[in-house]
């Protein structure tokens, strides 16, 4: 290719990659990259771009004629933290270059702003949605009043447990491992001296556990082998065993050490609250909310994710209740309708499509909780406590196949959209 040619492309490609590496940390769905990567390539003249997708990595090669091909490679450490207001800030980016309404340069510098910013929310904000998280676990694990503002003090305090230990450079398992311990060891504590009785103990403990699952991983491992992006999706295997096998240290440690109290027993027999249907929109607005702050969404889709929350929980409640659905297929459908509402939703209101389906999903049938219960019963050796394990690991793949099927499927109303590259935002 002629040297204009490929210093053009060059410039194209180095600043579509350096998107698809900021997306990457932000947490955004491969599938999304990976558009975004062929609209800015398109948008810059780069037709017949080859795109290798590896382990949060991107291979990049164009050949626009005769001579040497043009090969780009960037990677970035694994993350899967996710914040959404950033999220929404690197897809709008992207929308606004590939369409052409700011300029290469305009695009490069904003993007240069964007990689400086700090997180969309300062630390105590976020943690504010984890309180509430917290409190509406432990009421719905049947946990008293006292039990859930103690949780959600909890939740700060093993939060804190593991930024300090962040800050010191202690590995990722090790920190998880650290909050699973410090949350089972003042549950105990609290026991011990007579502050809580066993069942508020094992409700709060619950809580906070269940809050340190890797469940979003697991959402997103599922979208990626859906997707077929083999690679990322056994990344994420290793991310999600990795650190449930954190958790799972943290609590024996614990456990060996207070052997005298059978503070596993206790929580293998709580029982998840039987909502009425009037309940059912208060929990998913409640937990969609809160979700929505700890995941650093904007104040001003914070409407929107209450609404993704509560439309998801009344359809999921009406595969389980109208339609006797089991929890796997029931909780499929409710997410391949959240998927078509956030695809049309980020086309109609300019939003991520990530503001409707995390705070959507986690608020209205992510089955963290009857994941951990489940888990805490084959601890305590609790017959058929592997059925119970299973159904939850079921469940939680079939959110990720829901809203990928759901994004499709509003993407085949507009096939210039699916083909062009360009994100769903």
């Amino acid at each position: 290719m002629a040297v204009d040619e490929r210093e053009r492309a060059q410039r194209v490609l180095s600043f579509a990659l350096d998107v698809a590496m900021q997306m990457f940390r932000q947490g955004i769905e491969t599938a999304v990259i990976v558009r975004t990567v062929r609209g800015l390539a398109s948008a810059g003249g780069v037709a017949d771009l080859r795109i290798s997708v590896g382990v949060r990595a991107i291979h990049l090669q164009y050949c626009g004629g005769a001579g040497e091909p043009l090969v780009l490679f960037g990677s970035v450490q694994a993350n899967d933290a996710r914040d959404i207001g950033r999220m929404g800030d690197w897809e709008a980016l992207a929308v606004r270059a590939a369409a052409g309404t700011i300029s290469p340069a305009e695009a490069e510098r904003d993007a240069g702003i964007l990689a400086q910013a700090g997180p969309t929310w300062p630390w105590y904000v976020s943690l504010l949605g984890g309180c509430l998280l917290a409190a509406m676990i432990c009421l719905q694990a049947n946990g008293t009043v006292l039990a859930a503002a103690v949780s959600a003090g909890l939740f700060v305090f093993a939060n804190r447990v593991g930024w300090a230990l962040s800050t010191v450079g202690i590995a990722e398992f090790f920190q998880v491992a650290a909050k699973a311990s410090t949350v089972l060891a003042v549950a105990i504590s609290l026991l011990s001296l007579g502050v809580l009785t066993g069942h508020e103990a094992a409700s709060l403990s619950a809580a906070n556990l269940v809050l340190l699952l890797p469940i979003l991983s697991l959402v997103s491992l599922v979208e990626d082998a859906v997707g077929d992006f083999h690679l990322m999706a056994a990344a994420r295997i290793v991310t999600v065993l990795l650190l449930t096998g954190a958790i799972a240290t943290g609590v024996m440690v614990v456990v060996s050490v207070a052997n005298g109290l059978d503070i596993l027993g206790e929580a293998s027999r709580v029982q998840l609250a039987a909502l009425p249907l009037a309940l059912v929109p208060v929990t998913a607005l409640v937990g969609a909310l809160g979700n929505a702050i700890l995941m650093g969404t904007p104040a001003r889709w914070w409407l929107l994710a209450c609404a993704a929350g509560i439309v998801t929980s009344l359809a999921n409640w009406t595969g389980r209740s109208v339609l006797s659905l089991s929890a796997p297929v029931s909780i499929f459908l409710a997410t391949t309708v959240l998927g078509v509402l956030a695809a049309v939703v980020s086309r109609t209101l300019k939003a991520p499509t990530a503001v409707v389906t995390i705070p959507g999903l986690t608020g209205a049938v992510l089955p963290g909780p009857a994941l951990y219960l489940s888990l805490s019963q084959v601890f305590a050796r609790v017959p058929g406590a592997w059925d119970a394990v299973a159904e939850a690991i079921l469940a939680t793949a079939a959110i990720g196949v829901g809203v990928v099927l759901g994004l499709q499927l509003a993407a085949l109303r507009r096939p210039d959209t699916a083909m062009s590259g360009a994100p769903l935002g």
